[in-house]
């Protein structure tokens, strides 16, 4: 699937990573519903002539063969070890796509650990949740301040 868009920027093949990471998860529990689907589109920023390009991306990637450790491994290559903060956003982005159905298994908790693993972070998950999110309110809280 990766080599579909090797052709693409950097920045949009990180981004089809992170929609690969985020489909194969929701999928792990057996459905992927549509409040997952909805989760994402609200976390990828997009056009609204792109979503169904983004949905097309998205089908595709669940249907992928390869392990979510193999997309873990392509998404760190591309960012780089010394982008720990980023790592650590895409974590805590799957870790609420995966709550945001109610339905949290034990195979998506394998999957994230096992995506942390790659991503040599360290911190619990509950951890990296509550900074990313203290993080994005924060920065929601200055564009008011404006």
């Amino acid at each position: 699937m990766w080599d579909k868009y090797r052709h693409e920027s950097k920045q949009t093949i990180c981004i089809i990573g992170v929609l690969i990471l985020a489909a194969k998860l929701c999928k792990t529990d057996g459905h992927f519903s549509i409040r997952e689907e909805e989760e994402i589109l609200k976390i990828i920023p997009h056009e609204p002539q792109q979503k169904r390009i983004l949905l097309r991306i998205l089908e595709e990637a669940a249907e992928d063969p390869n392990p979510i450790k193999h997309d873990a491994i392509r998404i760190k290559a591309l960012i780089g070890e010394e982008h720990t903060d980023f790592l650590e956003f895409i974590l805590a982005v799957l870790v609420r796509l995966a709550k945001s159905d109610h339905v949290y298994s034990e195979e998506e908790e394998a999957n994230i650990r096992e995506i942390a693993k790659v991503f040599n972070i360290k911190k619990t998950l509950y951890e990296i949740t509550l900074i990313k999110l203290k993080l994005f309110f924060q920065s929601i809280l200055t564009l008011f301040k404006k």
